[in-house]
């Protein structure tokens, strides 16, 4: 093989190889916004749960803004960060939107919702 032909096969080898990689980095379906590292963080470290809350509500925001969907258990996570935060009208209503948005959560989220309607119903008549 003389030099040409030892640049063009070495040139065809690199396309092919850039080629490979090309195709096989896609774009995620679903943007999770440091979800994992966020939850390992809050795990280790309780006190840093409202910020994470603060993190995925500024990115279910901007999810919703510009029109992708919400990833399958942000809403449910949100939900549950604000049930353990006392909130719980709020954690009614992500687990409610999750539902909305994955109907295949719908029975988990429905008795979710159940249990904490039926504690806020007790709270009131306590209150009387």
């Amino acid at each position: 093989m003389n030099k040409s032909s030892i640049q063009r096969v070495s040139s065809a080898l690199m396309l092919s190889i850039l080629a490979l990689l090309t195709g096989c980095a896609s774009k995620a379906l679903y943007q999770w916004a440091g979800y994992d590292d966020q939850l390992y963080a809050s795990y280790k470290d309780p006190t840093k749960a409202e910020a994470m809350r603060n993190r995925l509500e500024a990115h279910v925001q901007e999810a919703r803004q510009s029109g992708t969907k919400v990833a399958p258990g942000l809403y449910a996570e949100l939900g549950t960060l604000y049930l353990q935060a006392g909130q719980r009208r709020q954690a009614i209503s992500y687990y409610g939107q999750e539902r909305q948005t994955w109907p295949e959560s719908q029975q988990l989220m429905t008795a979710l919702i159940q249990n904490l309607e039926r504690l806020e119903q007790q709270a009131q008549g306590a209150k009387q």
